[in-house]
């Protein structure tokens, strides 16, 4: 197999197209030499350094951000400030891991993840006593028979953290990651020649792959629709005390090494569930029209007092859902701020039927 992988064309100065396809199926075998343009592993590396977000890969993360919509979700964008390392015990052949998407190949920082940094954050930083409810509701907690106690599901939903679709200047999207290398002291002690720890063998560098600095990542939690509001306390307060935990604790590997710490951009944003409305036929025609003259470029302050005109009183028949649905519409159709304070007074009577 590796015969056949040697003959394929790649090691091209632009990257590969899917980075987890290729670190996990084309990395050539491990060679001793130092050289990079004598040695396949070398160049692989460098290859692999260039990857970058694929293409059409925004659509995606657009789909995913959207699925958020339908819980109480409480998200907010981070930024790694250093390098990260998620999936360190991962099966890798540089021998230490690294979690990519299975289907876009950009680095991913699992839910399961995030939930471990949260509840040992929590038990490090409170007492017990302060957070034994907070961390019951969070995380569940297991039966016991012997003392009667039932079993309970954590109420608070931990996604995966994904790569935020990012593309610079002329479209060009910056690079996901970046060779690193761990080296190796006491070679004999850490194998299995069972030797003492000495002074005089010789450094081993281990190459490896992380996730480059600047990277950012969606943290999102999640309740269920229909949550009250001490739950919904609950979604912000466990997404602060996760942002606390990412910027001083990190997650990953090697975060005593200063791997994996993030910061928010921005702060955190508790969004209520997308409202679906039924069928109608006058809100399909407001949109329609809405679509033409954003597709004509009316000018904004034409829309506005069109709407105000001949819609606003045509829209109060409909149920509170879809006259909601229609107010967002519009409030992407007349983005200029000199216009805001009045579209805003608009939506609020139509919202609520004054």
């Amino acid at each position: 197999m590796r015969e056949v992988l040697a003959t394929l064309p790649r090691f091209e100065a632009t990257g590969p197209s899917h980075a987890g396809l290729a670190h996990e199926r084309y990395a050539p075998q491990k060679d001793d030499e130092k050289e990079e343009s004598g040695s396949p592993w070398r160049r692989w590396l460098g290859w692999m350094d260039g990857a970058r977000e694929p293409e059409h890969y925004g659509v995606a993360y657009r789909r995913w951000r959207g699925s958020l919509t339908q819980w109480h979700t409480a998200s907010v964008e981070m930024r790694a400030t250093g390098r990260l390392l998620a999936g360190h015990g991962n099966a890798s052949p540089t021998g230490v891991g690294l979690t990519l998407h299975h289907t876009w190949g950009v680095p991913v920082i699992p839910g399961s993840s995030l939930k471990g940094v949260l509840a040992a954050y929590l038990r490090a930083s409170f007492e017990p006593d302060e957070v034994a409810e907070a961390s019951r509701r969070l995380f569940g907690v297991p039966g016991d028979e012997r003392l009667g106690q039932e079993a309970s599901v954590g109420q608070v939903l931990f996604h995966d953290a994904p790569w935020v679709a990012s593309r610079g200047k002329e479209g060009v999207a910056p690079r996901m990651l970046a060779r690193d290398v761990l080296t190796v002291h006491q070679r004999g002690w850490y194998g299995t020649a069972g030797s003492w720890p000495n002074d005089y063998e010789s450094p081993n560098p281990v190459a490896f792959l992380s996730v480059r600095p600047g990277g950012r990542f969606l943290v999102a939690l999640s309740v269920a629709p229909g949550a009250d509001e001490e739950t919904l306390r609950l979604l912000r307060w466990a997404a602060d005390r996760l942002c606390e935990a990412l910027r001083d604790w990190g997650v990953g590997g090697k975060t005593a090494a200063g791997y994996g710490r993030l910061v928010p951009e921005g702060s955190v944003v508790v969004a209520a569930p997308r409202v679906v409305s039924r069928p109608s036929p006058e809100r399909d025609a407001f949109k329609a029209w809405g679509e033409a003259q954003r597709a004509a470029k009316t000018e904004q302050r034409k829309v506005l007092e069109d709407f105000d005109a001949q819609w606003r009183a045509r829209l109060m028949s409909l149920s509170r859902e879809a006259r909601m649905e229609c107010a967002e519409a519009l409030r992407g159709w007349v983005r200029n701020p000199k216009l805001q304070a009045r579209r805003d007074e608009l939506l609020r009577l139509l919202v609520d039927g004054a």
